[in-house]
């Protein structure tokens, strides 16, 4: 499963999942996919015989992304092997008069929306466990270099804080999804559910920090020349990245060439964060 699968940076990390040779469910927020990438990406799956669907969905509803996930998983003939959350918002404002409602649609949609998706996509797994469908599965959030670092030149602390939330979060689930011996009682239903009778399925939790890059979303900010100056002197390759330079980092935590990392992030920021 991917979130934000539509966008300018989820678009290119659904085609490495597909040219891998998995199948997709797309996640996002249009009732109707945007044709520009969606077109594409269809093509792509055709050519490829692989499975790509789409379904749309607010990542901000625990409920509603239970029922998407669900049914979307069902509809498919492998069991949820991963799961990539891509969906997210940013904005720039001075902090002293940032709304209260672009902050908690920050928030909402970053950090509690990165845990919504998670939570949705971990219970599918779960029941394909215990159905004896699925030995496990690696989920991988999209976080931000902006979780380590103020940007420079840019107000943006409410975006900073919630992705840095994301590391944080990654490093929690980790910890509490990783061990096959675990009761995993983060699986219940309810606050009384009696104990897990037999181990549950080992999920390993993963994120990615991007740093700059060149999409439709962060056009009206690379329309400042004086804050892209800042980005490209801070970043050691002196220049800003493009979506499809993310591809490879996905294709390897989602696959087992990863089997041993967990609760980790990396950073794909051409050494803005390294200085």
């Amino acid at each position: 499963m991917v979130t934000g699968a539509t966008g300018g940076l989820g678009s290119q990390l659904t085609r490495a999942i597909l040219e891998c040779g998995g199948d997709v469910i797309a996640i996002d927020a249009h009732e109707i996919p945007l044709a520009t990438t969606w077109e594409p990406l269809k093509a792509l799956a055709k050519s490829l015989s692989r499975t790509l669907v789409y379904r749309a969905c607010d990542i901000t509803s625990p409920s509603l992304l239970e029922t998407v996930f669900e049914s979307a998983a069902s509809q498919v003939k492998h069991p949820l092997r991963g799961l990539v959350n891509c969906a997210g918002i940013g904005t720039a404002a001075e902090s002293i008069n940032y709304p209260e409602s672009q902050t908690r649609q920050t928030l909402d949609v970053n950090l509690a929306g990165s845990l919504y998706v998670a939570q949705a996509a971990a219970k599918v797994v779960r029941r394909q466990y215990q159905e004896g469908k699925s030995p496990g599965a690696s989920f991988v959030f999209v976080a931000s270099m902006s979780g380590y670092i103020a940007n420079k030149a840019t107000p943006t602390a409410i975006y900073c804080a919630s992705k840095a939330g994301v590391h944080q979060l990654t490093r929690s689930l980790a910890a509490e999804w990783g061990s096959p011996s675990s009761p995993l009682s983060a699986f219940s239903s309810s606050a009384d559910a009696a104990p897990a009778a037999a181990a549950g399925p080992v999920i390993r939790v993963n994120s990615i920090s991007p740093g700059v890059i060149a999409t439709p979303m962060t056009q009206q900010f690379l329309g400042r020349q004086d804050w892209t100056s800042t980005w490209q002197e801070e970043a050691m390759l002196k220049r800003i990245s493009t979506p499809d330079e993310y591809r490879g980092a996905i294709a390897f935590l989602l696959g087992d060439a990863s089997s041993y990392v967990t609760g980790t992030d990396l950073r794909i920021d051409g050494g803005s964060t390294g200085w």
